[in-house]
């Protein structure tokens, strides 16, 4: 019998499940309310009617278990923070004893000693924890709270009861005087850390606006290279990169997205609507599973990703073997199957400043050379 690497076995179930329009992973963000307020957060609210909207436990559970019919076999929890939800421990567990590969997104405040010893009972996939800052001064600049010792704290518990854990790093404008120093930090708990390429637009509820917590492309540069100097050997962006390369698709088509959103995965936001993904527009492409039946939900979703048509202008950009549509990128015209010139005109200003960098260090080799 041919013997596969697991990423390899991995890939290939996610190219069947592909095919066959199987929801394989789903995210469940559980909860907008947070214990933190971090400034370029994307979904956190502050309104207090949000707990009598939210999703209840029972209610998660009833999508979850159609979810796993219909052939689910990962899922993540996210919010918010995740842990703040009430049913949280019930809806974990629940995925647990469903032989669900579970993975949970936290800023790790809540990971206190009872939290960790549920999770070394019961151990989930991964456990990525945010890292905000790399001391008080900065995480009340980026979160609003002084939360600095209690995370590193619950940091090296999660390490030292042998949790699979990932430290997540998104630079903003706010982390900015310190974001080299927090990058650092991460590295030293020798674990494997994600620096995010992207931030995300906020959604019109929260009052926040990615213009004001957006850095500047030198910067965004520059984080680049410090991250490849610190995580060269363990950056995680690995397996993302092994898989695109892995899958048999075309770069650019008439009809369909590229990436597995709405074709192998699913997102159930906090007040039940199904999108693609987290951030997917709404106005693309949702549904209504308590309403309609998860059933039913993922095949109008499935079927809006497939049949999305790509914008004409992607078919002669000269960035269109590297820079994939999303329509969360464009999210004010993807409804209208347009591009936002300013995405483009962000992306293409950054492939640039990249490839002049490539040009400079050629240079500086034949320079030493010769």
């Amino acid at each position: 019998m041919e013997q596969l690497p697991y990423r390899e076995y991995l890939a290939m179930i996610q190219e069947k499940a592909r095919e066959a329009d199987i929801p394989y992973s789903g995210s469940f963000e559980l909860t907008p309310l947070c214990n933190l307020d971090c400034k370029m957060c994307y979904v956190h609210l502050q309104d207090p009617s949000v707990k009598q909207r939210m999703l209840s436990g029972e209610q998660w559970l009833t999508i979850i278990q159609q979810a796993i019919d219909a052939g689910m076999m990962e899922a993540l929890l996210t919010g918010g923070e995740a842990m703040t939800h009430p049913a949280f421990w019930d809806i974990y567990m629940y995925l647990i004893n469903h032989g669900i590969q579970t993975h949970v997104k936290t800023n790790g405040l809540l990971l206190n000693e009872e939290a960790i010893r549920r999770f070394q009972e019961f151990p989930p996939y991964k456990l990525d924890i945010s890292l905000y800052g790399c001391d008080s001064e900065s995480y009340i600049t980026v979160t609003g709270v002084d939360a600095y010792e209690q995370v590193v704290r619950n940091i090296r518990l999660a390490i030292d009861a042998g949790l699979h854990i990932q430290i997540m790093i998104t630079p903003s404008s706010y982390m900015s005087p310190w974001t080299e120093r927090v990058m650092e930090l991460a590295r030293s708990f020798y674990v494997s850390v994600m620096v995010n390429d992207t931030l995300i637009d906020p959604h019109d509820n929260t009052g926040r606006m990615k213009a004001d917590f957006v850095i500047p492309l030198e910067e965004d540069l520059r984080i680049k290279e410090k991250r490849k100097e610190l995580f060269s050997s363990g950056y995680s962006t690995g397996d993302h990169e092994f898989f695109m390369k892995r899958r048999n698709r075309p770069l650019l088509s008439d009809k369909g997205l590229y990436c597995d959103a709405g074709r192998t995965g699913f997102a159930i936001n906090w007040d039940g609507v199904m999108v693609p993904c987290l951030n997917f527009p709404r106005d693309v492409v949702s549904a209504h599973p308590l309403r309609e039946g998860f059933s039913q939900g993922w095949s109008k979703v499935n079927e809006g990703v497939k049949n999305y048509e790509v914008p004409q202008a992607c078919h002669s950009c000269e960035l269109n073997d590297k820079c994939h549509y999303c329509p969360m990128n464009h999210q004010k015209v993807a409804a209208r199957h347009l591009c936002d010139p300013e995405h483009c005109n962000s992306v293409k200003a950054r492939y640039k400043a990249i490839n002049n960098l490539k040009k400079e260090s050629k240079n500086e080799e034949r320079e030493i050379a010769l």
